[in-house]
């Protein structure tokens, strides 16, 4: 047992449990509707639908005209409208139920070129926090273990040296990456004695590879689960972690601007890595990427969310910008339709020649069978034009020809493919590197 993780942990909840269990609720909210079937918690959902469509209308400028308590009634909302709007949605802090102090303000990192700042009621911080702790826990990781969170820190997103001791949680630093930056983090997983890592799956693409490569045989013998997100979790990143690291690996999908949004369960034979839904926090929409319409399951589709609990700033049909693939439901789903596959940014989706969009997991199901590979990003730059970029260990680009071959048979025999080697694949100021940019203005 880790006695510090045990004393944290109940330091806590104690703390917690004194204050009247605000965090302990809505752990325990957010548990209920997870654990149990769409019909038994369908009028605790439309409660909380109808209190927030509430609200806004009484204490928001630009919610006030309207009288529905149908959702489908309110306008679909993007991250420009969102900032166009921002003083007629925000609401003030005297009106918002039990809010303590000033809202807190969630900045977005602007990866998509639209950087966004959502304030946060009190009660919103702590429905995060729980989630958190929650979803941590359905994947084998438990709340004050050792972990180590990998992202680009900076003095606008950092930890105090109280609060890294309290929560058991070390900040590593992204922005630069090397061999040396990797052989500190193998370090600090073996002497920390580290059960959990959450990063960016493209970072952890790149710790797994370097595991893989080292001259160094790492173990890490305390490492339990790893929390992918901010991009779609590549099958080779999954078995490279699994043969490498020897731990499971967990996509979940959240943003800046709610929290949560979908993982993935402890992987089984029948789930197939498809994504769950946070339907205790959220409500989603499926809609057609040109209309209003819900998409067909099987069909790209963009992800529309209500978060039903930032009584500061109503989120109200949140067109986020990401897409996916829905399914029906699974016999693990509660009746709820599943995640099939995370496209993630509309404008990042590439289509083949005739106008089919392709999930960005083909290309990489492909080059994973090509050892030379280091890095690669496929660029869509026109109707028929493509460039796929390289990174090589060692080879050339004419060793690749048969996977030309299976990039134009999903692109189209018509597809006009440029293979290019480059020295270095950029990463974005957000710590991301994008593996599909579609670069086609007409999209």
């Amino acid at each position: 047992m880790d006695f510090n993780a045990f004393y944290l942990r109940s330091r806590f909840w104690i703390t917690d449990y004194l204050k009247g269990s605000p965090i302990g609720k809505q752990y325990n909210d957010v548990r209920y509707i997870d654990t149990h079937t769409k019909e038994q918690c369908a009028s605790i959902i439309e409660h909380k639908l109808h209190a927030l469509l509430m609200h806004a209308q009484k204490h928001t400028e630009f919610y006030a005209r309207f009288s529905s308590l149908t959702l489908t009634d309110y306008p679909i909302m993007n991250k420009m409208l969102l900032i166009e709007n921002m003083s007629r949605i925000q609401v003030v802090p005297s009106e918002i139920p039990s809010q303590i102090g000033d809202v807190h303000i969630q900045r977005t990192s602007g990866s998509t070129g639209v950087p966004l700042a959502i304030p946060q009621d009190t009660i919103k911080r702590q429905r995060r926090i729980a989630e958190l702790k929650y979803f941590g826990h359905m994947v084998g990781f438990t709340t004050h273990e050792k972990l180590v969170h990998l992202r680009t820190w900076n003095k606008w997103q950092s930890k105090t040296n109280s609060q890294i001791r309290l929560e058991n949680i070390i900040p590593f630093d992204i922005s630069k990456f090397g061999p040396e930056d990797l052989e500190n983090l193998c370090n600090l997983l073996v002497t920390e004695k580290v059960v959990c890592i959450r990063g960016y799956s493209t970072t952890i693409a790149n710790l797994a590879t370097y595991v893989k490569n080292a001259p160094t045989k790492w173990r890490f013998p305390h490492l339990k689960v790893i929390i992918a997100g901010g991009e779609a979790l590549y099958d080779d990143v999954r078995q490279m972690v699994k043969e490498c690291m020897h731990c499971e690996i967990i996509s979940q999908y959240a943003d800046e601007e709610c929290g949560i949004l979908a993982q993935e369960k402890v992987p089984t034979k029948s789930t197939d890595n498809v994504m769950y839904f946070n339907h205790s926090s959220y409500i989603f929409e499926i809609l057609k990427l040109d209309s209003v319409e819900p998409a067909a399951y099987g069909e790209v589709g963009r992800i529309v969310i209500t978060d039903l609990h930032n009584y500061a700033f109503p989120l109200i049909r949140y067109d986020c910008g990401d897409t996916c693939i829905m399914m029906p439901p699974n016999e693990y789903s509660n009746g709820y339709p599943v995640i099939d596959k995370l496209y993630g940014r509309r404008f990042d989706l590439t289509y083949s020649t005739d106008g089919k969009a392709v999930s960005p997991l083909a290309y990489g199901r492909i080059l994973k069978n090509y050892d030379i590979v280091s890095q690669w990003q496929f660029v869509q730059l026109d109707e028929k034009r493509y460039q796929l970029r390289l990174m090589l260990k060692s080879g050339s680009i004419e060793q690749l020809s048969e996977a030309i071959v299976l990039f134009k048979e999903i692109l189209g025999k018509d597809a006009d493919l440029e293979i290019k080697e480059v020295e270095d694949i950029p990463i974005l100021c957000s710590g991301k590197r994008k593996p599909v940019i579609n670069k086609w203005k007409n999209i």
